[in-house]
C-alpha cells in the first residue's frame, strides 16, 4: 500500500510542476513617433528687372517664413524693365523666434 501512495504522490507533483512552467515573456521596445505639423502658406513677390536675365526661382526670407518662389508670371514695361511675379508655399522657420 506504501508504494500506490508513493506513486500517486510522485505522479501529482511532476503534473502540478508541469502546469507551473511558463515559457519566458520578452519584453518588446516600444517606439514613440513624433510627429511635427509645419505651418504653410503661398506667398507671391513682385519684382523688377532690367534685363531679359530673370530667373526662374527665388529665394523667400522673410518674417521667419522660407522656401523658394517660382516664377508665375511676366510682364514687359518697355525700356528693358520686366516686372515678375513669383509664386510657392513657403514654410515657418524652425529657427525663428
Amino acid at each position: 500500500m506504501k508504494k500506490v501512495m508513493s506513486s500517486v504522490l510522485v505522479g501529482a507533483i511532476v503534473l502540478t510542476g508541469a502546469g507551473v512552467t511558463t515559457a519566458p515573456v520578452e519584453a518588446k521596445e516600444q517606439t514613440k513617433s513624433e510627429i511635427t505639423v509645419q505651418a504653410s502658406r503661398i506667398v507671391s513677390e513682385t519684382r523688377t528687372y532690367t534685363t531679359s536675365n530673370i530667373p526662374s526661382s527665388i529665394t523667400y526670407a522673410k518674417d521667419g517664413w522660407v522656401g523658394i518662389l517660382k516664377q508665375s508670371s511676366i510682364e514687359e514695361l518697355g525700356l528693358g524693365k520686366y516686372r515678375v511675379t513669383f509664386t510657392g508655399t513657403v514654410v515657418r522657420d524652425p529657427g525663428f523666434n
